[in-house]
């Protein structure tokens, strides 16, 4: 059994739609808040209550104490939901991050989900190429050399925007290099087929940080799971102009939650 993490800073929140319509939680990515999903959740306002937190650490919510895995995540979301975030289980969208702690939610919770949608989400490792690989160990081995012969921080600093990815570099601008690290090293592969909702997956066909490949071996390996590719969207511009399939993903769970 799992337990909520302790001291889970309260989160900032907004609420769209009527008081009393089936629940909808909008959780963002990495390094972003709960704007991106402003536009989808007005889209679903006369049918939905929508939730929209800012995920401990962005946003206008505080970051954690203790350096979290997604499994905290889950879990501190998971004590939202029952202390009355939003009234009864929920359909969970999940951009990128949020859709690693929507596949925590739907293991460790699942009496709290009635479905998933997964934009674009992240959770298992990428499958790269041989060129790819050697390429990556190349960079490595090259930031080691020039970091061992870094005078000050400064210089580390500047290799590590040289070398590192953009929420890398990003994770140390923003205090949360600790809670990355953690969680970027996670698989969550062998979960996957454990999850028993309905999943529907976004993703963009130009996506180069979580690609359609990535998209469909989680489709693959998740029970009845739906796969959507969106082909002239990347990782970013999936949450705008793939609003309305996400929308629609959302509405097909919720209309199958109240039939008979």
């Amino acid at each position: 059994m799992s337990h909520p993490p302790a001291q889970a800073p309260a989160m900032h929140h907004i609420a769209i739609g009527r008081r009393g319509a089936p629940g909808v939680v909008f959780a963002h990515g990495w390094g972003r808040s709960h704007r991106d999903f402003i536009p989808t959740a007005e889209a679903l306002a006369p049918v939905a209550r929508a939730v929209l937190p800012d995920l401990p650490g962005f946003g206008a919510t505080p970051r954690p104490e203790a350096a979290w895995d997604t499994g905290d995540y889950a879990d501190a979301m998971a004590e939202a939901l029952r202390g009355g975030l939003v009234d009864g289980p929920v359909v969970w969208v999940g951009h990128s991050f949020g859709g690693r702690i929507g596949l925590r939610l739907a293991v460790r919770h699942p009496d709290l989900l009635t479905g998933l949608v997964l934009v674009a989400a992240a959770g298992i490792p990428r499958a790269q190429p041989l060129v790819e690989q050697l390429r990556g160990r190349w960079r490595s081995r090259q930031f080691r050399r020039l970091k061992a012969r870094a005078t000050d921080q400064a210089a580390l600093e500047a290799l590590e925007d040289r070398f590192g990815s953009p929420d890398y570099v990003q994770s140390r601008r923003d205090g949360l290099r600790d809670i990355f690290l953690k969680t970027i090293a996670e698989d969550q592969s062998a979960d996957l087929r454990r999850i028993n909702l309905p999943v529907t997956l976004i993703y963009g066909g130009r996506d180069t940080e979580t690609p359609p490949d990535l998209g469909r071996r989680m489709a693959n390996a998740i029970p009845g799971a739906e796969y959507v590719q969106l082909d002239p969207c990347d990782h970013i511009s999936v949450l705008d102009r793939g609003r309305h399939q996400i929308a629609l993903a959302v509405k097909e769970k919720l209309v199958a939650q109240v039939a008979p």
